[in-house]
């Protein structure tokens, strides 16, 4: 069992900025990345957020760590490199 990740309460600056980010952006996933780290803030634990967020608690956990490590410019979700996905006809339902 791995220990448990404790955001320590962000002055009031930062999260102000945390609000924000989580109000005005229009990804959705980058929006539900910020909700975890603002529930995490309130108490909650991975379990509960992974509940919450419909996500798995592997994906909370990084999420949490790389807020951790790199602060709110690391939360949101980044396109990964290559070429753009393309969804075909036969694959659109």
């Amino acid at each position: 069992m791995t220990a448990p990740i404790t955001i320590a309460p962000l002055d009031p600056a930062p999260c102000a900025e945390l609000r924000k980010l989580y109000e005005e952006t229009s990804h959705v996933e980058s929006r539900t990345r910020y909700q975890m780290i603002l529930l995490a803030q309130q108490g909650y634990r991975v379990p509960q957020i992974a509940r919450i967020v419909l996500r798995s608690e592997d994906t909370v956990t990084r999420v949490l760590k790389r807020f951790l490590t790199g602060g709110l410019d690391a939360v949101p979700r980044h396109t990964p490199p290559g070429r753009e996905r393309t969804v075909t006809p036969e694959r659109a339902c």
